[in-house]
């Protein structure tokens, strides 16, 4: 007989991030560390509505607007339902995301793409 051996590629993993329908935003270890939120206990939110794009960047637990960050061994999160709900993000189903990290701003930036923002005026914020 002729067997043939199976070697999986060893092609490199994309840094990821989760958004849960529940409003939590997770990252995969290699997205966490390559974004410096490893090492972080809290972290502020940003959002560009231009782009669709949603910055975070570690901060200190007394900065205005930080959130904690909550870490385990392979993933670590951010609950943020209100920041969707401030800005009428709608969050249906458990999306994946790639993720990058804007050095200038010193933020990893999530690209949402497709996801629809609520219609309706939005709160004006303080």
């Amino acid at each position: 007989m002729a067997f043939e051996k199976f070697v999986p590629s060893s092609r490199p993993r994309t840094t990821q991030v989760s958004i849960k329908r529940a409003g939590t935003i997770s990252f995969d270890r290699a997205a966490a560390i390559a974004c410096g939120l490893d090492r972080a206990t809290h972290a502020t939110l940003h959002f560009d509505p231009a782009h669709k794009l949603i910055g975070v960047k570690p901060a200190g637990a007394g900065e205005d607007g930080a959130l904690r960050l909550s870490h385990r061994t392979r993933v670590s999160s951010l609950r943020a339902r209100a920041f969707f709900e401030f800005y009428g993000i709608e969050l249906t189903v458990t999306r994946r995301y790639a993720i990058t990290f804007d050095s200038a701003a010193g933020m990893a930036v999530i690209p949402l793409g497709a996801v629809k923002r609520r219609r309706g005026p939005r709160p004006k914020q303080p």
